[in-house]
């Protein structure tokens, strides 16, 4: 469950999930503009496959021991050029499913953030192989920055919050997701825009409870907020959010996700899942109770 301190959003430990692609790049620049802001120290993390006893015959000549060393070669030289320009950086590798050593080293390393690159996958590809970026997202304790295909590449080193769209159902057990967006916004002086996208099934939302339950969780000191209540039944959620942010060019969406198995990903995606493949911006991800 989300939970708001009365002190700053601090991110101690950032893993930073690579596979040495454009998509992990840019998730890594991401996360060193947010290292920046906090001096954060970013866990570089690789996860070879695991070892397929039944090898095709056009793949035998491929030695895997050496691919492993060259992965890890590049890893290490990844982390060493990261702390040459200043930043605090570890650099580990893993064999094994994806998510399920990404879990471990979040556990094990006290990470409060992930910055995930993903190319996102629609269709039969996503339905055989699941999305692996949406199997941590909905099991993970802790903060998940993705970086979908259609979010922009950080120009620089800092990355600057001018606006935030937090996603939100207006039920009360969403009101520490608003008050975390709420308070991160307020943080980086940007606006928090509160979107509520309703279907012709939803019954009417309880704003007076809602409000309530954020009250308690973020006191006013935190700075202004903008409520802008959405709720359009000819529309689906995550295509009326993603629009939204592309007309006020928000830098970032922040959303609630169900927890759920590894095998509940191989069914049909999630309104935050469906939101990150087309997102123009990063999209943060928190578990909701």
């Amino acid at each position: 469950m989300t939970t708001v301190s009365p002190v700053a959003v601090v991110f101690e430990h950032i893993l930073v999930p690579t596979d040495f692609s454009e998509v992990s790049e840019r998730a890594l620049a991401y996360a060193k503009g947010v290292a920046k802001q906090g001096n954060s120290e970013l866990l570089l993390v690789h996860v070879n496959p695991p070892i397929d006893l039944i090898t095709p015959p056009e793949a035998a000549w491929i030695d895997v021991s050496d691919l492993e060393s060259l992965r890890e070669e590049q890893l290490e030289q990844l982390g060493a050029e990261l702390r040459s320009k200043g930043y605090r950086a570890r650099s580990i590798s893993f064999t094994g499913a994806l998510h399920e050593e990404l879990l471990h080293a979040v556990l094990d390393n006290k990470v409060d953030l992930i910055a995930l690159g993903t190319h996102g996958r629609k269709g039969l590809d996503r339905l055989l192989a699941g999305s692996d970026a949406e199997a941590v997202f909905r099991q993970v304790s802790c903060p998940v920055l993705s970086v979908g295909p259609a979010a922009p590449a950080l120009q620089g080193e800092r990355w600057s919050l001018r606006e935030v769209i937090c996603a939100t159902t207006l039920r009360p057990n969403s009101a520490g997701l608003v008050a975390y967006a709420h308070k991160l916004a307020a943080q980086h002086g940007a606006e928090l825009v509160l979107v509520h996208v309703k279907d012709a099934r939803e019954q009417e939302a309880d704003w007076a409870s809602f409000e309530e339950a954020f009250h308690h969780l973020a006191p006013e000191y935190l700075g202004k907020r903008t409520w802008l209540r959405t709720r359009l039944a000819s529309t689906a959620p995550d295509i009326t959010i993603v629009d939204l942010a592309r007309q006020r060019g928000s830098d970032l969406i922040v959303m609630g996700a169900h927890p759920a198995s590894s095998m509940a990903t191989h069914l049909p995606p999630g309104t935050a899942a469906r939101v990150l493949l087309d997102a123009p911006c990063p999209v943060l991800t928190l578990l909701l109770p």
